[in-house]
């Protein structure tokens, strides 16, 4: 088997902006290298396995550009945590590396036009493992947590770093909307 790095990915990423304007036919095409890279484990460190004690997930930036555009991580989610349902504002590609990870889609019911409210609504939930891969464009909001017994690592690829999207987190009960960063380690 060729081995297959984040330079490697990164420079394939590259070329697919070249080629491609159209959201959703850049996130299939990444989609199988993201699966690729993921499948290979000579990139991969045991830090990544990291999770942040106040956060319950750890995200390790692989690569990010000058201008914060074409972001790659490696994230780990703790046991029984994740993050509640959230934005990306920016489009995604997330494959399975160890373990797994439930995620939850929602509809937002309402126009976003009051600003801190938001109603949402649960529309699918599908369990993600190694070998498997999801995408995610710029305005769907989800939720993520791990529903196994040990850390669980996903590669994730944005086309923004998430820290410089203007993403929030969502409180379904409270029909809340706010600003969502997370702590990143470099």
């Amino acid at each position: 088997m060729t081995l297959y790095s984040v330079t490697d990915y990164v420079r394939d990423i590259r070329e697919i902006f070249y080629r491609e304007t159209e959201i959703g036919r850049i996130v299939e095409r990444i989609k199988p290298l993201a699966l690729r890279l993921a499948q290979d484990p000579n990139w991969f460190h045991e830090r990544y396995r990291r999770t942040d004690p106040d956060q319950g997930v750890g995200l390790h930036l692989l690569h990010e550009e000058d201008n914060h555009d074409l972001a790659v991580f490696a994230i780990a989610w703790a046991p029984g945590l994740g993050v509640p349902p959230h934005n990306h504002k920016t489009w995604a590609v997330v494959a399975g590396i160890e373990g797994q990870e439930h995620e939850t889609t929602y509809r937002r019911l309402d126009d976003g036009s009051a600003p801190g409210f938001a109603e949402l609504e649960a529309t699918h939930a599908e369990t993600l493992y190694p070998g498997t891969a999801v995408c995610c464009m710029p305005d769907d909001i989800h939720s993520v947590f791990n529903n196994g017994d040990r850390v669980a690592v996903s590669l994730h690829t944005y086309g923004r770093h998430l820290n410089h999207t203007g993403r929030s987190t969502f409180d379904v009960e409270a029909k809340t909307e706010t600003p969502l960063i997370l702590k990143v380690e470099r």
